[in-house]
């Protein structure tokens, strides 16, 4: 080596110092340690032509001038000569420094890189990440083992821009849970060309730290650190430079944030769409032909691709020949989670997970496993208490939590921690469908569903009248009582079971309700609890009555109150007469409906039973209404309401308000109507009153289109629609179809739209046998048939209309005597016109107020 290049390079100093620069500074820009840059300005070393490019760049100034050649040396001598002098790790950079390094343990492909369903959004959010330019940039993804971070990271390290922006090469570190961090610095070391000889000098991890950061230099690489379970392997495996960007993939979520803070990311679950589309890709035979099955499935494994994958190539196997028997017996194995568990496939040594490679077969179970053999016992018992609650998407509170596993916060901040289970908001905590089955296969003891009971039925108890909070705990209660059922514990199902049967009902979940019901009205029969036993019938009745279904709803309360006959109950005897009366409403049978209501008032008028007073009083009013009785059927809600709202009950208050709009309607007091349903709707969604908000939003729909708001009637009507066939209330579903069919007609619409909603609304009616019913869609088909001059037809409707409305529906008498006078008139007949004209009169006086009095009256005059 020439001896002018022993001394110190001071030319290289002075140039930094004259431009006021820090040898920090330097080392950043060109990609070095700051402690190479000290050894280079002393003399110790010189710079690898490529960080002497690097410097020369950087200054403006060729190597001469800098000091690393004397005046007699040529640039190609001093690149055969420059060696390091002393001390230190190697100077020289590897001879493919130019080259992008192709790591051959980055994981192949399973097919192409669109394959990858559902993941779209998540990698263009790492690729914009990474590729920021941001020195130094790390990410970590995090996520339930299974939920595919490997196969994310793979996508990325074949994407072809990824590949561009990091064109100097991918590391990739399969870490595991048992991480050979020299083992990979030391392959990483020959990809990055240190030589065998410089490499037998590296003997810590620090050393070869160094060595790599040098070798990569300001080299613009992607690293990617797979399957971490240690934060100091993140750290061990961050030996780039600034313009090196990282990415970390592990199951541990708090891992995750303190790797990477803001740059950590969650993967999620697959939609039930992109769970579908996989699923399709593996079976489509299953797919297109067992919708709902494929369906079933993919809720079964909660999204998770891996368990896609597995119950899919399963599936694909076992219904290979295409036989219908074979399809429906592989599906039904699938329906147990233990089945599910234990699907295992073989993978290739290149796809095998780090933590698992010395597993051939990769099932749910290993996979799962590996995350519960780190937790202490504690935690261990913990997570499979918590099997107790539904799955995700379900939620339960941190107190239900701890109550049903007795222990304290700190355990369930661990499981937090290791992910397996999910933090929602604040207070609220979930267990994914695979963690729930794998967690449930293993506990044994019984103690935490007991524990489960208990604190169900006690919270119901305690939050009676709160429908917001039972809301919250809803699918936690029903599979308490059905676990309190399962394992002989009668007592609390009963007593429980009634009360949220009630908020059930006010939900429109009728199929859940009716469901606890026929467990409770079981259980009271075994605990011969007659007063338990005739709330279930009650309810029952009240149910099938929403549903259509009069006669077994008059079955079940006639059995009711048979069965409390000889009891002392006077405010279930209310009830269950209330409720019979409602029934026989429906049925057409006025009298003996204002019988029953009678009798369920005079029980109701006792101190203490206000609440029950209101409500039998809101019936009494219904059915007034129903018969064209306006004034007594405003007495009756008036003084119902005033109670409801004394007490204070928004569930109470609501119908009434809904009913008292009604009234307003019949009154032809549209915009008294709309306040009242305004009001009512506040209620009836604050409470989540389904069927109250279906029922205002016909409401809604009729003041708007009688006062010629059309689109805002189509808009209300419409939304009541959808609630409607939501509920599978026949009720509503009929008046708000021949609302629309009366839209379409009056707005001049479209005319078959209009026949399609009366066509659909009279099956019903006649499916449901519902005389007023009936009556009400006969009348809008006699309308429509008016308006088309189809006056045969419009005859027969009214005709009809009247034979179901006498002698009980004045209203409706009324308004088919109208209907009769019109097609009278326009068949020369003014005669019989005149007459049904003035009988419909007569009618709609005595119901004092109607608001077609003046309209029926104003035709008289025209005839």
């Amino acid at each position: 080596m020439s001896s002018q290049l022993k001394g110190p390079s001071s030319r290289l100093k002075a140039e930094r110092e004259l431009r006021g620069w820090s040898q920090q500074y330097v080392a950043e820009q060109i990609g070095a340690d700051r402690y190479y840059l000290s050894r280079w300005e002393h003399g110790k070393m010189l710079p690898s032509p490529y960080y002497r490019e690097k410097l020369c760049a950087l200054f403006g100034k060729n190597a001469r001038e800098l000091g690393f050649l004397s005046q007699t040396e040529s640039p190609e001598q001093a690149r055969e000569e420059i060696q390091e002098v002393q001390l230190g790790a190697p100077s020289v950079l590897p001879a493919n420094a130019g080259k992008a390094i192709e790591d051959p343990t980055i994981p192949p492909l399973p097919g192409p890189v669109h394959d990858l369903v559902g993941r779209q959004e998540l990698l263009d959010s790492l690729k914009s990440g990474l590729s920021s330019g941001a020195p130094s940039t790390i990410m970590a993804l995090s996520g339930l083992p299974g939920v595919g971070k490997t196969a994310v990271a793979t996508a990325l390290a074949h994407d072809e821009e990824m590949r561009n922006f990091f064109h100097d090469g991918i590391l990739w570190a399969a870490v595991g849970k048992k991480s050979d961090v020299p083992g990979i610095l030391s392959r990483w070391g020959t990809l990055l060309g240190i030589s065998s000889i410089e490499a037998a000098r590296l003997t810590t991890i620090s050393a070869w730290t160094q060595a790599i950061r040098t070798a990569i230099g300001a080299r613009r690489m992607l690293i990617i650190i797979d399957d971490v379970w240690k934060l100091e392997d993140v750290v061990a495996f961050k030996v780039g430079g600034n313009s090196c960007a990282y990415l970390a993939t592990t199951r541990f979520p708090q891992l995750a944030s303190h790797a990477a803070a803001d740059g950590a990311l969650a993967v999620p679950e697959l939609s039930s769409a992109d769970s579908m589309l996989l699923l399709e890709r593996l079976v489509p035979l299953v797919v297109q032909n067992e919708q709902a099955t494929a369906r079933e499935i993919t809720h079964l494994v909660g999204g998770l691709p891996l368990a896609l994958l597995l119950t899919g190539n399963f599936l694909r196997v076992q219904t290979y020949n295409r036989q219908p028997r074979r399809i429906r017996q592989a599906i039904e194995r699938l329906r147990t989670a233990e089945m599910r568990l234990h699907l295992q496939e073989a993978q290739p040594i290149s796809q095998r997970s780090p933590s698992l490679a010395d597993v051939p077969a990769i099932s749910l179970h290993t996979l799962i496993a590996v995350s519960d053999q780190q937790l202490d016992e504690t935690a261990r018992r913990a997570l499979y208490a918590l099997s107790v609650f539904p799955a995700k998407p379900n939620t339960f509170s941190e107190e239900a939590a701890l109550a049903v596993c007795l222990c304290s916060g700190d355990v369930l901040d661990t499981l937090s921690d290791v992910g397996l289970l999910e933090s929602y908001a604040p207070d609220r905590y979930a267990l994914h469908q695979t963690i729930a089955d794998y967690a449930s296969f293993q506990r044994s003891d019984p103690a935490p569903i007991e524990r489960l009971i208990h604190y169900m039925t006690d919270y119901v108890h305690a939050n009676e009248q709160d429908y917001p909070r039972l809301e919250l705990e809803n699918s936690n209660v029903l599979t308490a009582l059905r676990l309190a059922a399962e394992h002989g514990q009668p007592s609390d199902l009963v007593a429980t079971g009634n009360i949220f049967a009630t908020f059930l009902s006010v939900r429109g979940a009728y199929e859940e309700a009716i469901n606890l019901l026929e467990r409770v009205r079981q259980a009271a029969t075994t605990l011969q609890d007659q007063q338990g036993l005739g709330f279930a019938l009650y309810h029952l009745g009240e149910i099938k009555m929403n549903q259509g279904e009069y006669r077994q709803a008059y079955d079940y309360l006639q059995e009711g109150l048979t069965l409390i006959s000889t009891q002392d109950t006077p405010a279930l005897m209310s009830q269950l007469l209330r409720m019979l009366g409602c029934v026989e409403s429906y049925q057409g049978a006025y009298r003996e409906a204002e019988e029953h209501l009678r009798q369920a008032l005079a029980l109701a008028r006792q101190p203490g039973y206000e609440e029950l007073q209101s409500l039998v009083l809101r019936s009494s009013g219904a059915v007034a209404g129903d018969q064209g009785k306006i004034a007594q059927a405003e007495l009756f809600l008036q003084e119902g309401l005033t109670l409801a709202r004394q007490i204070g009950k928004p569930e109470q208050i609501c119908p009434l308000l809904v009913n008292l709009s009604q009234i307003a309607l019949m009154r032809g007091r549209f915009a008294e109507a709309d306040v009242l349903g305004q009001e009512a709707l506040a209620l009836a969604v604050q409470i989540n009153y389904l069927p109250a908000q279906c029922l205002l939003y016909s409401h809604l729909g009729v003041a708007a289109l009688e006062q010629e708001k059309y689109a805002q009637a189509q808009e209300a009507l419409l939304q009541g629609l959808t609630l409607a066939r939501q509920l599978g209330h026949p009720e509503y579903l009929i008046g708000i179809l021949s609302n629309l069919g009366r839209l379409m007609c009056k707005q001049g619409g479209d005319v078959a739209k209009a026949e399609m909603y009366l066509q659909e609304a009279l099956t019903k009616a006649r499916a449901i046998a519902s005389p007023w019913l009936q009556a009400g869609t006969l009348y809008e088909w006699g309308e429509f048939y008016l308006q088309q001059q189809r006056l045969a037809e419009a005859q027969a409707a009214f005709d009809e209309m009247y034979l179901l409305s006498t002698p009980d529906s004045q209203e409706y008498a009324a308004l088919a005597r109208y209907g009769q006078s019109r097609v009278a008139a326009a068949l020369n007949d003014l005669e019989l016109a005149r007459r049904y004209g003035a009988e419909s009169l007569a009618l709609l006086h005595a119901m004092e107020e109607h608001y077609r009095t003046s309209e029926v009256q104003h035709w008289l005059t025209t005839l």
